[in-house]
C-alpha cells in the first residue's frame, strides 16, 4: 500500500510541475535568421583561405616569418670585402664620363 502512495504523489508531483508551464517564444528575426542559412551560396576556396588567412594568429605569424627571412636574407648577403666594391663602383661612374660624344659642330676635314 506504501508503494501505490508513492506512486500517487510522484504522479501528482509530476502534473504539478506543469502548473507554471508558458508557451515558448522564439527569439526576434528567428524566421529571417533560417530564410538566411537555407538560401545562402556556399563559401568558394577563395573565401575560406581569405577567412583563414585573417585570422590574427594567421597573420601575425606569417608577418613575422617574412621579416625572419628578410633579415636572414640580409644578413648571409653581406659582402665581405666592401672596400673593393666601393672602389669599383667609383672605377665605373668615373668611366661613364669619359665617353667623348661626336657632335655636327666637330670639323673632321679641315681641308677642301
Amino acid at each position: 500500500m506504501n508503494k501505490i502512495k508513492n506512486i500517487n504523489e510522484l504522479i501528482e508531483e509530476a502534473l504539478n510541475s506543469l502548473d507554471d508551464v508558458q508557451r515558448a517564444e522564439p527569439r526576434p528575426f528567428l524566421l529571417t535568421r533560417i530564410n538566411a542559412r537555407m538560401y545562402r551560396k556556399p563559401e568558394s576556396v577563395w573565401e575560406k583561405a581569405g577567412w583563414f588567412i585573417s585570422r590574427p594568429a594567421i597573420a601575425f605569424t606569417g608577418l613575422c616569418m617574412i621579416i625572419l627571412i628578410n633579415v636572414a636574407v640580409l644578413m648571409y648577403n653581406n659582402p665581405s670585402n666592401g672596400l673593393n666594391s666601393t672602389a669599383q663602383s667609383v672605377q665605373i661612374t668615373a668611366d661613364e664620363f669619359s665617353y667623348s660624344v661626336a657632335t655636327i659642330y666637330d670639323i673632321e676635314n679641315v681641308q677642301p
